[in-house]
C-alpha cells in the first residue's frame, strides 16, 4: 500500500501541497535580497522583473516528504533512495545556475555523470526487440537510456518558457502515467506511485503562484529536478514492465516534438542552441496570441490560452493514443507517429526554430496585425 489509509494520503498530500505554496511565497518574499529577480530580456517571454527559482519550494517539500515515508517505511527501495539523492544533485546544480549562470560545460558535465550514476542502479536491464531484433545488452541499455535522459532534462529546461506551461506539463504527465500504471498494476505499483503521488500534490501547490500571470518561475532549479524525476520515473517503469517505451515517447508528446523541432533546427543552423531564445512553437504561438489592448493582460491570456492547448492536446489526443500503445505495444511505433504528427506539422507552420524573435510590445507599438504577419513563418 502506498499509505495505511485513505485519511492518511490525503492529509499528507493537502499538506505537501500547501506547504510548498507557503515555500514558494517565502521565495517570492526573499527574491530580492538573494538576487533571484529576472528582468525582462529580448530572449524572454515575460515584461516585468519576477522572481525565479520557485522551483526549489516544490523541490523540498517533495524531496522531504519522500524521506519521511521511506524512514516511517511507508515505502522502501532503491528507486525512492535514488530519486531523492540525484534529484537532490540536479536542483543543486540548477539553482546554482539560477544563481550564478554556470556554463553549459559545467551544468552537462555534471548532469550526465548523475544521470549515468542513476541509471545504473536500474541495471540489469531488459532485452531490447524491435522487428524481430532481440538484444540483450546492459551496457548499450545503460548508454542508450543515460543519453535519452540527459536530453530529456535539458529538454524539458528548455521548455520552461512561459506561466504555467512546464508545472502543468509535468503534473498531467504525472497523473496520466500514474493511472495508466496503476490500472495495469494495481497496489504492485505503490512504489513508483509513491513519488508521483507526492510530486503532484507538491505541483498543485507551486501552480497557485506560477498560473498566469506567474508570481514566481520556477527556475533551473524546478524544471531540471522534474525533467531528472520524471525521466527516472520513466526509465523504472520501462525496465520493469510497468509501462512501455511508447508510452513514454506520446504522453510528453508536445514537450518532445517542440523541443526536439527547435534544436535540432538551431543546431543545423549553427545556433549556440544551449542559449535562450523565443523560437519555440509555444513561445511564437503565445506572440501570435498577443492582443492590443493592455499589455500584462493579453500577455497573461495568451500564456493561459497556449498552457491549455497543450493540456487539451495531452488529454484528448495523446492519453488516447498512449493507452492504445499500453495495451497493443505492438502498434506502439505507429502510434508513436501519429501521436507526433499533428505537433510537428504545428511546430513547421509556426516557424520553430526560425531565427529572429517576434518582437516584444513592450512600447505598445507592435500590434496584433504585425504579429500575424509574421506568421505563418517559412520553413
Amino acid at each position: 500500500m502506498v499509505f495505511d489509509s485513505v485519511i492518511t494520503s490525503t492529509v499528507m498530500l493537502i499538506g505537501v501541497s500547501v506547504a510548498t505554496l507557503v515555500g514558494a511565497l517565502l521565495i517570492i518574499r526573499l527574491a530580492p535580497s538573494l538576487g533571484l529577480v529576472q528582468k525582462p530580456t529580448n530572449r524572454c517571454s515575460h515584461i516585468q522583473p519576477t522572481p525565479r527559482g520557485g522551483g526549489l519550494s516544490f523541490v523540498v517539500i517533495s524531496l522531504l516528504a519522500t524521506t519521511v515515508c521511506l524512514w516511517n517505511e511507508v515505502s522502501s527501495g532503491s528507486l525512492l533512495t535514488v530519486l531523492l539523492c540525484g534529484g537532490a544533485l540536479i536542483a543543486a546544480i540548477g539553482f546554482c545556475d539560477d544563481l550564478y549562470q554556470l556554463s553549459i560545460k559545467k551544468r552537462l558535465g555534471a548532469q550526465i555523470l548523475i544521470i549515468a550514476a542513476s541509471v545504473y542502479t536500474l541495471l540489469p536491464a531488459p532485452a531490447i526487440e524491435l522487428w524481430g531484433i532481440r538484444l540483450q545488452s546492459d551496457v548499450i541499455c545503460w548508454g542508450i537510456t543515460a543519453l535519452a535522459l540527459v536530453w530529456w532534462l535539458n529538454l524539458f529546461n528548455f521548455m520552461d518558457g512561459i506561466d504555467g506551461l512546464a508545472g502543468m506539463e509535468a503534473t498531467c504527465i504525472l497523473t496520466t502515467a500514474g493511472g495508466l500504471m496503476y490500472y495495469q498494476q494495481g497496489a504492485a505499483s505503490s512504489l513508483v506511485l509513491l513519488p508521483m503521488l507526492i510530486l503532484t500534490a507538491s505541483l498543485a501547490g507551486f501552480i497557485l503562484v506560477n498560473w498566469a500571470p506567474a508570481k514566481i518561475f520556477m527556475g533551473d532549479v524546478g524544471s531540471t529536478f522534474l525533467g531528472y524525476t520524471l525521466g527516472m520515473l520513466a526509465a523504472t517503469t520501462v525496465y520493469s514492465g510497468a509501462l512501455n517505451l511508447w508510452v513514454w515517447l506520446i504522453l510528453p508528446g508536445v514537450f518532445w516534438v517542440d523541443a526536439t523541432f527547435t534544436l535540432l533546427r538551431r543546431m543545423l543552423r549553427g545556433d549556440r542552441w544551449y542559449q535562450a531564445h523565443q523560437s519555440h512553437t509555444y513561445q511564437r504561438v503565445s506572440r501570435y496570441l498577443v492582443e492590443p489592448e493592455g499589455k500584462n493582460l493579453t500577455r497573461k491570456a495568451a500564456h493561459r490560452r497556449v498552457t491549455l492547448i497543450a493540456l487539451a492536446l495531452n488529454v484528448c489526443w495523446l492519453l488516447p493514443l498512449a493507452t492504445m500503445a499500453l495495451f497493443w505495444p505492438v502498434w506502439g511505433l505507429p502510434l508513436v507517429m501519429i501521436a507526433w504528427a499533428p505537433l510537428v506539422a504545428l511546430a513547421a507552420y509556426y516557424g520553430a526554430g526560425k531565427p529572429g524573435n517576434i518582437p516584444l510590445p513592450a512600447e505598445g507599438n507592435v500590434s496584433p496585425s504585425t504579429l500575424r504577419k509574421e506568421l505563418p513563418l517559412k520553413i
